[in-house]
């Protein structure tokens, strides 16, 4: 399985109070989009659910995650797509 740089979909973040959510923070990096602002992308997961977090994302103070990637190795392609590209 491959990240597809169209093919991306938001959901809510997961819940902090989730019993056995531990998420590890891995890197993180900031871009400016246009009608946006600044937004901060995360790479974050671990134990085979790796994903990218968005935060400041408009007007929505949430943060919000992509689907689950099956390694870190896609979960950094999506990453790096999103935060340097």
């Amino acid at each position: 399985m491959s990240y597809l740089p169209d093919a991306l979909a938001w959901k809510p973040d997961i819940p902090k109070d989730r019993k056995g959510a531990r998420v590890r923070h891995y890197d993180q990096g900031d871009r400016d989009i246009q009608g946006a602002g600044t937004v901060t992308f995360t790479l974050a997961g671990g134990a085979g659910r790796w994903f990218v977090q968005r935060s400041h994302f408009g007007a929505s103070p949430e943060p919000h995650r992509t689907r689950y990637f099956p390694n870190r190795r896609t979960a950094r392609e999506c990453f790096e797509h999103l935060a340097y590209e």
